[in-house]
């Protein structure tokens, strides 16, 4: 008896772990925004006062994930330790990038990764508007 509960509890235990694979490639295929911004910056503000909360009550928000990296000052933005550990390649990227090199976090920055590739970059609510948010509707297959 012992040994078919310990085959039972084996089997259960593959059958969460397979779950969990499945749960976390479905989570990896997801499309992903990154907001990136400070507290003090005033376009941050305006974001976060009209722009965020029409974007978590739409259909698209449900079909993404939201990563938001928003610390005291802006000076703290290209600092490792500011970011999570598991969004630091990004930073890495971005970095190094054209755009990176040549101007620095001009906030509110917007990354759409998808598949842990940098699918855009924008910066300013303008560029929400015009740009990123019309991308991420296509990308989720939602309307306004």
């Amino acid at each position: 008896m012992f040994k078919r509960r310990s085959v039972m509890i084996g089997g259960a235990a593959s059958v969460v772990a397979a779950a969990l694979a499945r749960v976390a490639e479905a989570q990896a295929s997801r499309p992903m925004l990154v907001f990136v911004g400070d507290q003090t910056s005033e376009a941050c503000k305006v974001w976060h006062s009209q722009w965020e909360p029409l974007f978590v009550a739409s259909a698209a928000y449900k079909k993404l994930d939201y990563r938001v990296i928003n610390p005291a000052k802006s000076s703290l933005l290209a600092k490792q330790q500011t970011w999570p550990a598991n969004l630091r390649w990004l930073l890495d990227t971005f970095l190094m990038s054209q755009v990176g090199v040549q101007e620095g976090f001009e906030v509110p920055r917007f990354f759409l990764v998808q598949n842990r590739q940098v699918t855009i970059s924008t910066s300013g609510n303008n560029a929400w508007r015009d740009v990123m948010w019309p991308t991420i509707l296509d990308v989720t297959g939602t309307s306004p």
